[in-house]
C-alpha cells in the first residue's frame, strides 16, 4: 500500500536511477501524476466588521517526468507541470538536470532542481495531504539553478554542497550574482527509527544584501509499529539589507502523524488519516506574507490545524481520493482582529503509470 510518499533530500534522491513512480522502457524511465481538486474557504477577514469572502474553485495540475539512463554512471531527469493555479494557466520546466556518478560514494548534479530544503514534498502525490501546509507556501526556497557535489560515504548518511544562482527570484530574476547562493542538505538514516535532515542556505544577491535559510527535520517510521509516521519541521528565514539598515527573520515549525486504517466493512480498501499543525511566525523586514489577505509590511503570526483523509478506494495505490480539512488563524499588528479561515478540499490523484 502506498497512500502518500516523502520525497528524499536531494542527495539521496539523485543516487536513484529514473523517476519514482516510474516505467521503465529501455532505459527510458516515463511517470508523473494528473490531480484534481475542488475546494471551498470561508474567510471570516474582520469579525468586528461581518466582512467574509468565500472563494469556490477547481484546480488541476499534471506533471510528466521522464529520466533517461546513460550506462551505469549518468542519468538524465526532465519534469514538466502543467496547471490552472486557480485563475492563469502555468506550464512550468519544474526539474531538469544531470546526474553523473564519479565513485561509488560521489556524484555530480547539475541544472535545476525543486528548492534543496524543507520536509515537505513539491508534487501533489508527495504529500500527506490534499494542499501544501503554510509552511511550503510561505518559507521554503524557490527551486534552484546550479551545481550539486553529493556524497554518500555509508547507506545511512548523504550530503549534497551546492552552488546556486540564488535560493529565491533572485535565482533566476538576477542569475548574475557577485556571490552565488551556497547551500548544504544533509540527511541521516537510523535503522528502525526513521531519517533525520538538516539544511543551511546563504544567499548574497547585492552588496548589501543577505539571506540564510536553515531547515531540520524528521521522519519517524519505527520498524516496531509500522501504520504510523510521524514528520516534523523547524525553519529559519534571516534576511539583511546594510543600505536600508533593515532585518527580519520568519519561522516556522510543524508537526505531523498520519496512521493507515485498519479494513473493515466500512473502510474495506487502503486509506489512512493525517493530522498536522503549524505554527508560523514573521516579522515586517522579513517581507513574508502569511496569505489569508495580510500584507508583507506587518509583524504576524499565523497557525493551523488541518485533518486529511487518504484513500485508494480501487485498492490500487496508483489512484487516490483524499479530503482535506483545515482551520487558519491569521494575526497582524495593524488588525483589529484576527483573520480566520476554514477549508474544505476534495481530490482525485492518478499517479502515472
Amino acid at each position: 500500500m502506498n497512500l502518500r510518499y516523502i520525497v528524499p533530500a536531494l542527495g539521496i534522491l539523485i543516487s536513484t536511477s529514473g523517476a519514482l513512480f516510474a516505467e521503465n522502457v529501455g532505459g527510458l524511465t516515463v511517470g508523473g501524476f494528473v490531480d484534481t481538486t475542488g475546494t471551498i474557504q470561508d474567510i471570516n477577514d474582520d469579525p468586528a466588521a461581518s466582512s467574509e469572502a468565500v472563494n469556490k474553485f477547481f484546480a488541476a495540475t499534471v506533471e510528466l517526468r521522464l529520466g533517461y539512463k546513460i550506462g551505469d554512471k549518468v542519468t538524465a531527469q526532465v519534469d514538466m507541470e502543467w496547471n490552472n493555479d486557480n485563475s492563469a494557466t502555468n506550464t512550468n520546466l519544474e526539474q531538469a538536470y544531470v546526474n553523473w556518478a564519479l565513485t561509488n560514494t560521489v556524484s555530480l548534479t547539475t541544472g535545476k532542481f525543486t528548492s534543496y530544503s524543507g520536509w515537505e514534498s513539491a508534487d501533489a502525490d508527495g504529500l500527506y495531504r490534499v494542499n501544501h501546509s503554510p509552511i511550503f507556501n510561505a518559507l521554503y526556497t524557490d527551486d534552484v539553478i546550479g551545481v550539486a557535489v553529493n556524497f554518500q560515504p555509508t547507506a545511512d548518511l548523504g550530503v549534497s554542497v551546492f552552488v546556486l544562482n540564488g535560493l529565491f527570484d533572485e535565482a533566476f530574476n538576477n542569475p548574475d550574482n557577485s556571490l552565488q547562493a551556497l547551500a548544504v542538505d544533509a540527511v541521516y538514516k537510523v535503522k528502525d527509527v526513521g531519517s533525520f535532515n538538516a539544511e543551511f542556505g546563504f544567499d548574497a544577491p547585492t552588496p548589501d544584501q543577505t539571506l540564510y535559510a536553515l531547515g531540520l527535520n524528521a521522519t519517524i517510521k519505527l520498524a516496531s509499529y509500522q501504520p504510523l509516521t510521524v514528520g516534523a519541521e523547524f525553519i529559519l528565514n534571516g534576511f539583511k539589507d546594510d543600505a536600508a539598515n533593515t532585518d527580519g527573520k520568519a519561522l516556522g515549525f510543524m508537526v505531523m502523524g498520519n496512521h493507515t486504517l485498519p479494513t473493515s466493512k466500512i473502510m474495506s480498501f487502503p486509506s489512512s488519516v493525517t493530522g498536522m499543525i503549524t505554527l508560523l511566525s514573521a516579522d515586517a523586514e522579513s517581507g513574508v506574507d502569511l496569505g489569508a489577505g495580510t500584507s508583507a509590511t506587518n509583524d504576524s503570526n499565523s497557525s493551523e490545524i488541518a485533518v486529511a483523509l487518504l484513500t485508494n478506494p480501487t485498492n490500487d495505490s496508483h489512484f487516490g481520493v483524499n479530503a482535506e480539512l483545515a482551520y487558519q488563524v491569521v494575526s497582524q499588528d495593524n488588525l483589529n482582529d484576527d483573520i480566520t479561515s476554514i477549508l474544505f478540499a476534495l481530490e482525485l490523484i492518478a499517479v502515472i503509470p
